[in-house]
């Protein structure tokens, strides 16, 4: 039993080399001395290993170092002789079945043209031995297995290399059945079970060469000879029955025309002297479209119609070629079959629908018909194509031309658009003139208002309705904020000639109101904040200047205003309140000067000193003394004067 692969190798020898951009195949099976099979993982390195190449015979060096993956390599051989995969292959797969003794072997069957005769069934086949054998002379090992009773079964491994024809022509002059197992997408596997189930019955599988293979194709083309002989009989007795019966069958065949042909005959004859309208009002229409009219064409395709031709071509332009520009805006897309249905009022029965091809050549023939109205419909709908109107749609129907339908499409979005617009006005006006008291709203003509220009804007509504969006805008922002003065908005600045006079001096004096409301609520606001910041002052504050330039004044002329008056009472607030800080700093700072003075002077010297000017001090000490600094000065002055004082007593 040959051991497990080594580590980083499958049994095919395949080394990941992806460090590298490579996967390798290095050999990993030698035969030693005793002709038995032996991974590399199981022999001393080096030259001890006593092996040779299982495919060239060649003496085998076994590499096992510390950095490498485990192999062998040719000792006269620097690139060895070139089977690496195929020699492990066939040395592990020889091992497997030698171990398992059985193989999924394919079907048996042969193939003459499209017929198939298969005479064995794809099934598990068991063996009773497996062993490896220069074959033919060929240095690539095959692994043979012996049958129960003794025939042999050549196993080809096909991992990198197919085997080729000559081998196989070989197998087929020795008679020697040989299978070939396609191990190639399992090359890479690291899986070793999942690699011997494919090689046992997963992996595909097909004969090279079989002996039951010939012989199931000379029992298949035995069968088509008696198949032929079979036939050929039935085509003989066939083509007499077919003699005897054609000439029979050639005259009823001509009755059954003749009186078909007759029966078209009479129908033709029916629809010319017909006298319907059909197609007559489609007609009128069309000669009074521009664009219409130019595509009629009175031509002679009268052959089955009930009407001249310029009648069925205006049904048919009217009736499936026309697009309406409006709510029931489509664009036709129809086959033959649905535009002749439309105009069937324009054709005699049963031309609308296909006359046999026998019948119509027997007509013609007769000069009974040029054209016949599918072909003559059919006809003037690629004249319609040629004129741009419409065109094949690649499925045997008709559509409408491109530049048509993006023309036709342009000028539905426009429809579109003025609907929308139309919607607006109409549930502006109704909301307007619903809010209008009926004793204001005088002799208002609505229909007129819609007919004749809009007073202040200068042109109609149908006009607007198909304006710019920008000059639509205009008239659509004047009817909202009119609207919006009927809902006690403010006042409009336009009218447009509608009956809301009175609404707009009601507007007027909401508006008025409600600015005297506004100005009274900042006033208080003002107010409010001055008396708390200011108390008694607050006042004088509020009203000074005298003018329009007074806080209260601009507070009450507007929101800015008032902003700008909370600012600088703000600033005012804390003005004030420094200036009351200074005064008691000053305060103290001064009683405590004059209490220092006295101690330091007497009463009467005292006030002199505090009420004269100082020449040190360039002022008065009474002045200076208003500050924590300044009453350092003046007290640095009262030391010397106190010290004068002392010495003159002296």
């Amino acid at each position: 039993m040959v051991e497990e692969d080594g580590p980083g190798s499958n049994p095919f020898g395949l080394v990941d080399h992806s460090a590298f951009a490579a996967f390798g195949a290095e050999l990993v099976y030698g035969i030693r001395p005793d002709g038995s099979l032996v991974h590399v993982s199981s022999v001393p390195r080096g030259l001890a290993c006593q092996c040779s190449c299982p495919a060239c015979g060649g003496t085998l060096i076994a590499r096992r170092g510390d950095f490498n993956i485990p192999h062998f390599g040719h000792h006269a051989k620097g690139g060895g002789c070139g089977y690496n995969p195929e020699t492990n292959a066939h040395s592990w797969a020889k091992e497997v079945l030698g171990r398992e003794l059985r193989l999924l072997l394919p079907s048996v069957a042969a193939m003459v043209g499209r017929r198939r005769l298969q005479t064995y069934d794809e099934r598990v086949f068991t063996f009773t031995h497996a062993e490896l054998e220069k074959f033919m002379g060929d240095i690539v090992p095959d692994v043979v297995l012996t049958a129960p009773d003794g025939r042999k079964l050549l196993v080809e491994v096909l991992v990198t290399h197919a085997c080729g024809p000559e081998k196989i022509e070989k197998l087929q002059e020795r008679g020697i059945a040989a299978l070939q197992i396609d191990m190639s997408a399992w090359r890479k596997s690291s899986d070793r079970r999942e690699i011997e189930r494919a090689l046992i019955d997963g992996a595909p599988r097909e004969w090279l060469f079989n002996p039951k293979v010939e012989e199931a194709k000379e029992r298949l083309q035995a069968q088509i000879a008696r198949h032929a002989v079979a036939e050929e009989a039935m085509r003989r007795r066939a083509a007499e029955r077919l003699a005897a019966t054609s000439r029979a069958e050639e005259a009823r065949a001509r009755r059954a025309l003749d009186a078909e042909t007759r029966k078209f005959e009479v129908a033709l004859q029916r629809a010319r002297h017909s006298t319907t309208g059909a197609g007559f009002d489609e007609l009128q229409g069309v000669r009074a479209d521009a664009q219409l009219a130019p595509l009629l064409l009175p031509s002679a395709f009268t052959d089955g119609f009930t009407v001249p031709s310029t009648r069925w071509q205006a049904a048919l332009l009217i009736r499936r070629v026309q697009v309406e520009i409006g709510d029931e805006f489509h664009l036709p897309n129809f086959d033959l079959d649905a535009a002749v249905r439309s105009i069937s009022d324009c054709i005699g029965e049963p031309f609308e629908m296909e006359v046999p091809e026998h019948v119509a050549r027997a007509l013609r023939s007769r000069g009974l018909v040029g054209k016949l109205p599918r072909d003559a419909i059919e006809d003037y709908l690629q004249y319609l194509c040629d004129q741009y109107i419409l065109q094949r749609d690649g499925g045997g129907g008709f559509e409408v031309a491109d530049d048509r339908a993006e023309s036709l499409a342009k000028q539905q979005e426009q429809w579109l658009v003025r609907k929308r617009r139309r919607k607006t006005v109409d549930q502006a006006l109704d909301t307007i003139l619903s809010l209008i008291p009926p004793d204001e709203q005088g002799a208002f003509d609505r229909s007129q208002w819609e007919t004749r220009n809009i007073p202040d804007l200068g042109r109609s509504l149908h006009a607007f309705l198909k304006a710019p969006q920008a000059r639509w805008q205009e008239l659509r922002d004047a009817l909202q904020a009119i609207e919006r003065m009927m809902q006690d908005g403010a006042p409009a600045r336009t009218l447009l000639g509608l009956p809301v006079e009175g609404a707009l001096r009601r507007a007027r004096n909401r508006e008025r109101s409600r600015a005297q409301g506004e100005a009274d609520a900042r006033e208080r606001t003002l107010s409010i904040a001055a008396f708390d910041a200011l108390e008694e002052a607050a006042r004088d504050w509020l009203y000074t200047p005298p003018d329009a330039d007074a806080p209260i004044v601009l507070a009450r002329n507007s929101q800015a205003g008032l902003d700008a008056a909370l600012h600088n009472l703000a600033d005012e607030a804390r003005r004030r309140k420094m200036e009351a800080a200074a005064n008691l700093l000053a305060a103290e700072c001064r009683r405590e000067l004059k209490m220092a003075a006295e101690k330091g002077l007497g009463a009467t010297k005292s006030r002199f000193f505090l009420h004269n000017y100082d020449a040190s001090l360039r002022a008065r000490p009474w002045d200076v003394a208003i500050s924590k600094a300044g009453l350092a000065s003046a007290l640095a002055e009262l030391a010397a004067w106190i010290k004068r004082e002392k010495r003159s007593k002296r």
